[in-house]
């Protein structure tokens, strides 16, 4: 358990750099369900397969509101799996019933036997070969190794997709896909799978080319008689990009935020026809995926939203239902299309584990804003409201690039080469990190009496000769961080070309240089979610309270217990304009919002009445 110190769909490709993969999966993440659907009074008959079961002044956060917490954050990959393979069944059946309806005109005198045996030999051509499958894992799995002998490639599979059961079915199912889209030469290809490509590529004609290159490999497995070799990774993954575009606007699909019960994490609406997808069947399915950390940070994130909720609807400023699915139903349109949509913005952006997440928080969020309206004045001439005066600062220093130069010694309850959290790792950690701020401590007392010696010498006009040579403190705390702090990094590959050095832990001293609050908070693994589910920021702590030359910490963060040495921090060099610039203005109001709601939050829960905690 954690501590609180008094003191402060990608389409799957194989499995080649795990740099990528250490990176991507460095925060476990999690994703929010609808609260305001998901509760219910408790009752003494009740129990909860997660221990204790949670409430927040009485009011049950269901099992399966946690498990679709975990569906949609863990488990993600399997909601959008099931997703893709429901419509690529569909496809399939119209697919089976034009062929018979072909068939019956060919063969008018047939019996159902023929005509279903003569269905099922012109549908074969949409069948992928599971030696195909075999073969391509096999392939990877050596490649893998040969790169990177000293890694585990099942931990890696675990580290990137969550479980390497999921990633040998996902590569089975994008096969599938492209068997089914893209069968053989372009000529046989399905008119979907034209008219999306064709809509998507105008003005080059991606059909023919690949048509020229199928040829090729289709002579040169005549020759060899080996299998015909695959298409290059990168045109194909454009391509099924091009087709799933064109399936999704087939059907409307609703998740927790579109008011579906919480037992159902997905549905879809084809119009003629529909499908869903349970919540307890994914979570059967990813069970072994979800860690304790994963069910506590559920139950933490369910019981700030609930508190939230009724502290809101107290007050009488908690957002409808149909007005939420109005906003979210608004923004969708406003931003789809472009880079920065609701998924970047959720999941890049704020680091939310997922779109559900996201937009129920500014559910909350905003109808927080409807309580402090006042407090966002910005008037003409650049006044404005004692709170955000007393925010800009902070937000100057966020928005006008600061920057901070830190090392940061990480005391991890997290195994990172194993990709795992360690047994009882959170309280070894808060001790070891303990133990090492003594030693720290212990040093800089020792430079301080070593210092004032110096000088009475120096008054007297004598030399010093210590008893003990001290280390310079920097110098002292390199070797102190490269032999204690447990950020990770994957090692080189031993053949093949060496994947970028952007985003290297380095044992904390990362790129050795100052950087903004924005990169400092992505190189410690930190998110603004997080951020909420703490209720704290080492970031922050970085940039607005410790003073240059300082050592501080233990500070509690997502992966356990950190030390920061501050070396030097500089100020905004592109300060707010907040007199004359309308984005500037609404910069501040947005984060000041986002702070104050986080403190109102964990204030709501601190009140409420809690159990399962």
């Amino acid at each position: 358990m954690k501590k609180i110190l008094p003191t402060t769909l990608s389409w799957v490709l194989p499995l080649s750099i795990p740099m990528a993969l250490a990176t991507h999966a460095m925060a476990a993440p999690t994703a929010l369900a609808t609260v305001s659907s998901t509760s219910a009074v408790l009752t003494a008959a009740q129990e909860s397969e997660f221990g204790v079961p949670v409430t927040v002044n009485g009011v049950r956060i269901t099992d399966m509101a946690i498990k679709r917490f975990l569906v949609y954050g863990p488990g993600r990959n399997a909601v959008d799996a099931r997703k893709l393979q429901i419509l690529m069944d569909h496809e399939r059946e119209l697919r089976t019933t034009e062929v018979r309806e072909a068939v019956a005109l060919d063969m008018p005198t047939a019996g159902d036997a023929e005509i279903d045996a003569e269905v099922a030999k012109r549908m074969k051509r949409f069948d992928f070969d599971p030696a195909n499958l075999e073969r391509r894992l096999k392939k990877e799995k050596e490649s893998f190794t040969e790169r990177y002998p000293t890694l585990d490639h099942e931990v890696e599979l675990n580290r990137a997709y969550g479980s390497g059961d999921w990633y040998r079915d996902q590569v089975r199912q994008t096969m599938e896909f492209d068997q089914l889209f893209f069968p053989d030469h372009p000529d046989t290809w399905p008119e979907l799978a034209i008219e999306a490509i064709h809509a998507n590529s105008p003005q080059v004609d991606l059909i023919a080319d690949y048509a020229k290159y199928y040829e090729q490999r289709l002579a040169i497995s005549v020759e060899t008689g080996n299998p015909i070799e695959p298409e290059q990774e990168m045109m194909m993954s454009l391509l099924r990009d091009f087709v799933m575009g064109s399936l999704w606007t087939l059907a409307d699909i609703k998740t927790g935020t579109q008011g579906i019960p919480e037992e159902l994490a997905m549905v879809i609406d084809g119009g003629d026809w529909a499908a869903e997808i349970k919540t307890q069947d994914v979570f059967t399915e990813m069970r072994e995926s979800f860690s304790n950390q994963d069910i506590l940070d559920a139950k933490l994130a369910l019981a700030l939203m609930e508190a939230s909720r009724q502290k809101l609807s107290a007050a009488g400023t908690l957002m409808s239902d149909e007005e939420f699915m109005q906003m979210v139903d608004d923004m969708r349109v406003s931003m789809e299309g472009g880079m920065f949509n609701m998924d970047f913005m959720a999941l890049q952006g704020h680091g939310f584990p997922s779109s559900e997440a996201y937009e129920e928080h500014l559910r909350l969020v905003e109808s927080y804003k409807r309580m402090v309206e006042d407090k966002l004045v910005i008037n003409d001439d650049g006044t404005m409201s004692p709170e955000l005066q007393a925010h800009m600062p902070i937000a100057n220093g966020i928005m006008g690039l600061a920057k901070s130069h830190a090392d940061i010694l990480l005391v991890s309850a997290f195994d990172f080469p194993n990709f795992k959290w360690k047994e009882n790792g959170w309280d070894a950690a808060y001790e070891r990190a303990m133990k090492l701020r003594g030693e720290v401590d212990a040093h800089i007392a020792k430079l301080a009496v070593d210092a004032e010696k110096r000088a009475e010498a120096a008054a007297k006009g004598e030399n010093y000769a210590p008893a003990e040579e001290l280390l310079p403190f920097g110098r002292w705390w390199s070797d102190f961080l490269r032999g204690n702090s447990d950020y990770w990094d994957p090692p080189l590959p031993v053949t093949g070309k060496a994947p970028p050095a952007i985003g290297l832990k380095n044992f904390g001293a990362f790129q050795d240089t100052s950087m903004t609050r924005n990169d400092m908070k992505r190189a410690i693994g930190e998110s603004e979610y997080e951020h909420y589910l703490l209720n704290s920021a080492i970031v922050d702590k970085i940039f607005f309270e410790m003073e240059p030359g300082t050592v501080g910490g233990p500070f509690e963060g997502p992966k356990g217990y950190y030390l920061v040495y501050l070396k030097s921090r500089s100020a905004p060099t592109n300060p707010l304009n907040i007199r004359s610039d309308e984005r500037h203005r609404s910069m501040l109001q947005e984060d000041w919002m986002r702070k104050s709601f986080q403190a109102y939050s964990h204030q709501a829960l601190d009140e409420a009445t809690v159990t399962g905690l």
